[in-house]
């Protein structure tokens, strides 16, 4: 017998069972739904706030959207049609896997999130400031959730994990100024008042300020001096160290005396009074600013980085300023009130201009 329709108690059932299916996946499909674009619109808009102050957030995003996604899929895991057992063993399945996980990466991903954090809560540098870390010296470019990299020496860019700067001393060279050195082995024979004057004389001809010489040592053999001296602008931190030595080398020569090695053997039939001292050009001055020109092509990265953090506090000074004046804006008079939306707008302007020059140093960072 041929079949012609559908009767009225199948079409019940059939409707009763797509409003039942629809009932049970409703909870989850919406918790996808409203998750799903949650998480899409919130990466979308930290992006755009990112490219409007370039640089900022970047950790901030990195942490609330691996928290958030973690809620998220407990969420979709709650909303699922499964029974109240089923669910409790999902979840608890859900954490064991999650904590399995962190266990397991404990030496590497969590340990070093766990550093991230420590790091952000001390605040002992920022990025574009020198640090010394292990055998690790240069400048800090990036600082994000998992590691830290800093651009070396050699223009090299080093990614060093957040555990490792946690684990380490790590030294910051103050903007402010730092102290160089330089240290050279002497014989016996020299009275050291002379060399102490000299080397003093060098460090300030290199741009030192409150240069002092110390005796660190009294060898076999020779006297160790050192000369340090106080450098104002850490920016040439690796040139204004060959600028003392050049210095120290120049003072000496000139006084004539001989830099050489306790063991000094020369094959050669010498000369009693010859003396291995270069010819030197007393009219010759040493120039502080000869060799500052490595650390602006080595750290090239860092100074734009830098500049970029400089800009990136104006921009929070001035918002603070603008939030001020739109307070005072509320409660002022008529004739009051036109000054300050002057002004509102003039710190406007200027805020827009902060904003493209940070985009301009931040596109240059990342080529």
């Amino acid at each position: 017998m041929v079949r012609t329709g559908w009767s009225t108690g199948e079409i019940m059932d059939l409707v009763e069972l797509l409003t039942d299916t629809v009932s049970k996946l409703l909870p989850v499909t919406a918790v996808l739904v409203l998750g799903g674009g949650t998480l899409f619109f919130l990466n979308r808009r930290m992006v755009q706030k990112a490219a409007e102050i370039p640089g900022e957030g970047t950790f901030r995003r990195q942490l609330l959207l691996s928290i958030l996604s973690v809620v998220f899929l407990v969420a979709v895991v709650i909303a699922a049609p499964l029974n109240p057992d089923d669910t409790h063993d999902l979840i608890t399945l859900f954490g064991v896997a999650l904590t399995g996980v962190i266990a397991l990466s404990s030496t590497t991903l969590a340990s070093n999130a766990m550093a991230g954090f420590m790091l952000r809560m001390v605040r002992n540098f920022k990025r574009g400031d020198y640090i010394r870390v292990g055998e690790y010296l240069g400048r800090v470019t990036e600082r994000g959730l998992l590691h830290t990299e800093i651009q070396n020496e050699r223009s090299d860019l080093i990614t060093l994990p957040n555990q490792y700067l946690v684990s380490n001393a790590v030294t910051v060279i103050r903007p402010s100024g730092t102290f160089i050195s330089a240290t050279v082995s002497l014989g016996y024979d020299l009275q050291h008042d002379d060399i102490e004057g000299l080397m003093c004389a060098a460090a300030e001809r290199a741009g030192l300020l409150e240069p002092f010489c110390r005796i660190r040592a009294l060898g076999d053999f020779s006297v160790t001096y050192e000369v340090s001296g106080k450098l104002a602008d850490t920016k040439t931190f690796l040139g204004s160290k060959s600028v003392l030595h050049r210095s120290v080398l120049d003072s000496l020569h000139g006084a004539g005396v001989e830099i050489v090695s306790p063991t000094f053997e020369n094959q050669r039939r010498i000369a009693p009074d010859q003396k291995f001292v270069p010819d030197i050009d007393e009219d010759r001055t040493v120039d502080p600013k000869r060799d500052h020109g490595p650390d602006t092509l080595v750290f090239d990265k860092a100074d734009k980085v830098e500049k970029v953090e400089d800009l990136r506090q104006r921009l929070t000074a001035l918002d603070t300023e603008l939030a001020d004046l739109q307070a005072q804006l509320k409660t002022a008079g008529t004739d009051e009130a036109e000054t300050i939306q002057q002004t509102i707008d003039i710190r406007q302007k200027v805020r827009e201009r902060l904003v493209n020059r940070i985009a301009e140093f931040e596109a240059a960072v990342d080529e």
